[in-house]
């Protein structure tokens, strides 16, 4: 039997409240488009602004455009995709909403890059255009290869636009991925991507790389690596990211698990959590 209307009500008043509270308890909170109504969600965006609190709403479709731009409006960081949200002149005015609103659209890029002259979806020039206006643009070569020259044009637009261009790299390090950091990339891997020596001093050129740029490399560490190359990429700038257990305080490892834990990652530099690859 269903619920009676005052009760469907009722709930979605507690559901509201609780919406709220998640939103007073936490500096930084994601929520589904598909957990709450419209209007719930847009006072919660505006209650999260009053209080300076970032709140980004994850964009399964659920919501028109002009639903997630007064999102956007409000200052709420949208986080949606190309599955999701293909159009790229939805992505512009969603910029343009998050500028309005002191915050930014981000996109989780998943299928393959543009080839030229594509006759249908946005087109690397106009995925360019979009950075250099300040879209976030998140990017892994799990699925698909990703060509080198269109990852260095991307980060470079992404430079100009003083957007975020984050690339996650999944296998063996390759000596391309210092040329997107070079020009601001963010650049996810964990250390599995290390298999021997050579690819130990690539993943200290590539965090060099991008700190001199002004971003960082990020390892993700999983198994765990020798406490010499840890030291070597936190003075080379990498970003740590443990996900194993935390050593006993006897081990050699905690001190720089201590360390890693001070180089915070902004929330514009990984998508969703820091706890898993794309």
């Amino acid at each position: 039997m269903s619920e009676h209307p005052v009760e469907k009500g009722i709930a979605g008043v507690v559901r509201t409240y609780e919406l709220m509270d998640r939103v007073r308890m936490r500096q930084d909170l994601v929520v589904r488009d598909d957990q709450f109504d419209h209007e719930a969600l847009l006072d919660a965006v505006r209650y999260a602004g009053r209080r300076r609190i970032r709140l980004s709403v994850l964009d399964t479709g659920r919501f028109d455009l002009a639903q997630v731009e007064a999102l956007a409006r409000g200052g709420a960081r949208i986080l949606t995709s190309d599955d999701v949200r293909p159009r790229a002149d939805e992505w512009g005015i969603l910029v343009e909403a998050g500028r309005s609103g002191g915050t930014h659209l981000c996109v989780l890029w998943n299928g393959p890059l543009p080839a030229a002259g594509a006759a249908s979806g946005p087109t690397l020039q106009a995925l360019e255009d979009l950075l250099a206006r300040g879209l976030d643009f998140h990017i892994s070569d799990r699925t698909h290869p990703r060509d080198a020259g269109s990852l260095v044009g991307l980060a470079a637009a992404a430079r100009r636009g003083k957007a975020y261009f984050v690339l996650t790299h999944v296998g063996p390090l390759v000596a391309e991925l210092a040329a997107p950091a070079g020009h601001r990339a963010w650049v996810h891997f964990s250390d599995a991507a290390i298999t021997d020596e050579p690819g130990a001093a690539l993943a200290i050129e590539i965090a060099r790389a991008g700190v001199r740029a002004g971003s960082r490399a990020v390892v993700h560490i999983e198994r765990g690596l020798p406490l010499e190359l840890l030291e070597g990429l936190w003075a080379a700038g990498a970003a740590l990211v443990f996900l194993t257990p935390p050593s006993d305080d006897r081990s050699l490892l905690r001190p720089i698990e201590r360390k890693a834990l001070r180089r915070k990652l902004p929330a514009r530099a990984f998508y969703l959590s820091t706890a898993f690859l794309p």
